[in-house]
């Protein structure tokens, strides 16, 4: 019998409730930590251009200091170097700034590292790469979407003789020591003339908070709003792309940047757009976002050099944003090939060692350090166990992790801190650096600790449901009601329900290879006397096919999709899992 998840439904509905419409929605809010004074905020976003410092924590104290360096720079006409990353938060946050301060007469170069040469984050490498790539050391160098553990990089800098401005989003290093008084937690940053920091949002966000401020620091009057809408935009790609919760701050943000990319004047991103067959005249979503856009966006930064990507960002040529547009197109799909080849030898290692294991670790020298997360992610997917993959590289080695809920490996990994040249992430994912020769060690070491710390019970997949609803309960108002918690994303997933006792009245396979369910069901109990039927598609299911026949009696957990075909509009169930009821 195919693997069912186990299900966790958040709400229950009452037998006896007289306005479900009404209820479904409030317990939808509910769900997401939305009460009944903060929906009218949760349905009609903050405007970004209300959006302070404040609802992001961010230290007013520390933004002045860096307005302050910033306008000594403007006056003497020193040279500033934005130090971004290399994914598609980095790049953008990269792009956002440099567009800021170019727009406002800044000597300003943008810098994005290599994955493989520099690593992640501020290194000395980098810095010194960068200062040879300009030809002259800066005067002050920006970080935005890394910095904030970098403490050997700051220090490079002050050695230097570089200014040194942090703008991230990750977690900082945090000092934990022990008395007979209990344990103090002191957070440690590196040294810098400011450090603008917050962890409600990506990279992205805080880059755009912090140019918001520096625009109105310089200009002190409304000639800045088209291009805070424009870096909006690329604010969106970010935080999206980043996986922050979609909610509060990162709602409105998201919701009305969503909005202008529809209409963005942006060579590169309309190029981008057509590449990838997106017509963006019709409203743009998350899903376009994060599995279209900004996995073209990362590719160069995997396999190639992600300056590529950055110049697609910022480009006023319109052929250029077209033949960047296409070589971006070209470098994602032979990283969608890597990742695939190298997701078969991860498995072929892991074969004999999968089941038993409470953490994969796969090591090899054939895996591309670009796509080792990917390696990662496929791994949890098809295990649901914390996964390891390690690009081993001559003398040293790579490694990209991701978790599952219940699993903080960040913390796990820092048990083991000696062990690491380099660690850093979050309590969903991270990436270390370690020497060839500590790699069997270190991996022993994780998966002794693994065994005797998870708990069997966090390595069963779970599904989790809003709500349980009766089919009946479906209608197109319904469905207008859940559009509107729109845009969808982490903290505010797409509702997926769940409805039991559903009748299978037609089954049959479709797609190229069979591989798709669609079934027509009905529910049990009919509404007075109204007979509902749904098309129900189950994809990626075919080993169910045996299993369910016309008159089978299941339980579906589903989101309800609209299905448009020659003008005419119904509803429909996409099934993300199935319970046989007999």
């Amino acid at each position: 019998m195919p693997n069912s998840k186990n299900w966790y439904t958040k709400a229950t509905l009452k037998p006896d409730t007289s306005n479900r419409l009404e209820a479904i929605i409030t317990a939808l809010l509910e769900n997401r930590g939305v009460d009944r004074q903060q929906n009218g905020e949760f349905f009609s976003p903050l405007h970004p251009q209300l959006i302070t410092t404040d609802h992001l924590e961010l230290d007013i104290q520390e933004i002045t200091k860096a307005l302050k360096r910033l306008q000594q720079a403007l006056d003497k006409k020193e040279k500033v170097a934005i130090y971004g990353d290399y994914d598609a938060d980095g790049i953008t946050a990269t792009a956002i700034m440099w567009e800021t301060l170019y727009s406002l007469g800044f000597d300003v170069t943008p810098f994005l590292p290599h994955r493989e040469h520099n690593g992640y984050g501020l290194k000395s490498s980098g810095i010194d790469d960068l200062i040879a790539h300009q030809g002259v050391k800066p005067d002050v160098l920006i970080t935005v979407d890394n910095g904030i553990v970098a403490f050997e990089g700051a220090q490079h800098c002050k050695d230097l003789d570089i200014d040194l401005i942090i703008c991230d989003h990750h977690e900082p290093q945090v000092e934990v020591k022990e008395s007979k008084n209990g344990k103090t937690v002191t957070t440690q940053f590196p040294e810098a003339i400011a450090v603008i920091h917050s962890t409600k949002t990506a990279g992205a966000g805080v880059a755009y908070l912090f140019a918001t401020q520096i625009l109105r620091y310089f200009r002190h009057d409304t000639d800045s709003q088209e291009l805070i809408n424009s870096l909006l935009e690329l604010a969106t790609i970010g935080i999206v792309a980043d996986l922050v919760p979609l909610l509060s701050v990162n709602r409105s943000l998201v919701k009305h940047g969503l909005e202008l990319l529809t209409k963005t004047r942006r060579e590169g991103l309309r190029a981008l757009f057509t590449e990838a067959q997106l017509d963006n005249s019709r409203q743009l979503s998350t899903y376009h976002i994060g599995y279209v856009i900004a996995p073209r966006i990362n590719a160069t930064g995997r396999l190639e050099h992600c300056l590529d990507s950055l110049r697609l960002l910022c480009t006023k040529d319109q052929n250029r944003a077209i033949k960047l547009a296409v070589d971006l197109g070209k470098t994602n799909q032979k990283r969608q090939e890597m990742t695939t080849d190298s997701v078969s030898v991860a498995l072929d290692a892991l074969k004999e060692t999968a089941r038993e294991e409470k953490i994969l670790i796969t090591a090899s020298e054939k895996y591309n350090p670009g796509v080792i997360g990917l390696i990662a992610g496929r791994l949890v997917e098809q295990f649901y166990k914390p996964s390891i993959a390690i690009a081993i590289m001559g003398d040293t080695a790579k490694g990209s992790v991701r978790s599952i809920p219940g699993v903080n490996i960040i913390d796990m990994l820092r048990l083991f801190k000696d062990d690491f040249l380099e660690l850093g992430g979050h309590p969903m994912a991270a990436g270390f650096t370690v020497n060839t020769n500590s790699v069997e060690s270190l991996s022993k070491k994780l998966s002794n600790h693994a065994i005797n710390t998870i708990n069997d019970e966090l390595l069963i997949p779970t599904l989790t449901t809003e709500l349980e609803i009766n089919l009946n309960d479906i209608s197109f108002d319904l469905y207008k009601e859940i559009q509107r918690f729109e845009p969808f994303g982490l903290g505010n997933p797409h509702p997926l329900f769940v409805s039991r006792y559903v009748k299978v009245v037609d089954v049959r396979t479709i797609g190229i290879k069979n591989q798709h369910l669609k079934m027509t069901v009905t529910p049990l109990d009919t509404l007075n006397n109204r007979q509902l039927f749904f098309e129900a598609l189950f994809f990626s299911a075919i080993e169910w096919e045996a299993l369910i026949k016309p008159g089978s009696i299941i339980d579906l957990a589903y989101q309800i999709d609209l299905n448009v075909w020659n003008g005419n509009k119904r509803l429909q169930l996409i099934v993300k899992d199935i319970k046989v009821a007999k």
